[in-house]
């Protein structure tokens, strides 16, 4: 992207239901960049297609300040969704999507406007970031799109963002970018962003897009070890509480995610575990300790499961570039 001395405008169209973090997160990075550096030329506005109040995810209704036919020729279209997206096309919104894409105007998407993009046609062979709830739609019925588990993703002109707190991360990371990391520390600091994660970074649910089923067995037994992390439950508590015995448990888990359910627990802890060893400061031995390990077979099963030592990938999301 490099400097832009010309600023950018940002101009976020908002699709009924769309979350309010997302937006909030996104927007409040922009407007504290006035307050550290005025007159950078950096502004922002909110449209809705209809042109009227649009409800957020929270029930809140936002008032848009720009009417869609008046947006300003290079503004950056930010599309914000919500949950509905993936259940109800919107051919007005997707139209005018791309219209803008066609007029030159790149056009981004964060959270469920991920989501937007695609039933556009926009994301066709590109890689994005998506929302972890959103991945099982895009693959279905989006199957040229190529989803990962980053917190944000920069395709060309596209850029998109699973959403929540990751669209500080993004526009801090754009802003960066363009006017360099001291004016980007400044606003974080502000916010209370004790660091910018990258785009790279996975988000902490990323082995929901790894191990995705529609079996109700396996999906009601890949949640109960997911809410019971530590201590872990016994294999066989899990299979009675599906109703099934250990064995059958163990041939479902075989036809739908080619692994033991021991196996994949062990996957889904640690997995965890390496979301907190990357993305926190917390000591190493303490992070064992609350996942049930003791550090030295906290760091041998780590090494075995993600080729290197839990300091070894501490330094390197420490020293990653900022994607």
């Amino acid at each position: 992207m490099g400097q832009n001395a010309a600023g950018r405008h940002f101009v976020f169209v908002l699709d009924e239901g769309f979350t309010m973090q997302a937006f909030s997160s996104a927007v409040e990075v922009v407007r504290l960049l006035e307050r550290v550096r005025p007159g950078t030329g950096y502004r922002y506005n909110a449209l809705s297609l209809s042109g009227g109040p649009v409800a957020a995810s929270n029930g809140f209704r936002l008032i848009p300040d720009l009417a869609a036919e008046a947006v300003p020729p290079r503004a950056v279209i930010v599309v914000v969704a919500g949950v509905r997206a993936g259940h109800s096309a919107e051919p007005a919104l997707a139209a005018r999507l791309r219209g803008w894409a066609r007029r030159g105007h790149p056009v981004w998407g964060i959270s469920s406007g991920v989501v937007r993009l695609a039933q556009a046609g926009l994301l066709e062979g590109r890689r994005v970031a998506a929302h972890w709830e959103d991945v099982a739609y895009l693959r279905d019925s989006h199957p040229r799109v190529q989803v990962t588990a980053s917190l944000f993703v920069s395709d060309g002109e596209v850029m998109t963002c699973a959403g929540g707190g990751a669209a500080s991360d993004m526009m801090l990371t754009v802003l960066r970018r363009d006017l360099g990391g001291e004016i980007a520390d400044e606003i974080a600091a502000r916010l209370v962003i004790d660091a910018v994660r990258g785009g790279g970074t996975r988000q902490r649910r990323a082995l929901d897009m790894r191990f995705e089923t529609r079996n109700r067995v396996a999906f009601a037994a890949l949640r109960l070890m997911r809410a019971n992390l530590v201590p872990p439950l016994p294999i066989a508590a899990i299979a009675r509480a599906q109703g099934v015995s250990e064995r059958q448990l163990e041939r479902v888990f075989a036809r739908e995610f080619g692994k033991t359910p021991s196996a994949l627990y062990l996957d889904v802890r640690f997995q965890d575990a390496r979301a907190e060893v990357r993305d926190s400061r917390r000591s190493l031995t303490e992070i064992a300790l609350d996942h049930g390990y003791s550090p030295a077979g906290f760091a041998r099963g780590y090494k075995r499961l993600f080729g290197l030592l839990p300091s070894e990938d501490r330094r390197q999301a420490m020293s990653d570039e900022i994607t």
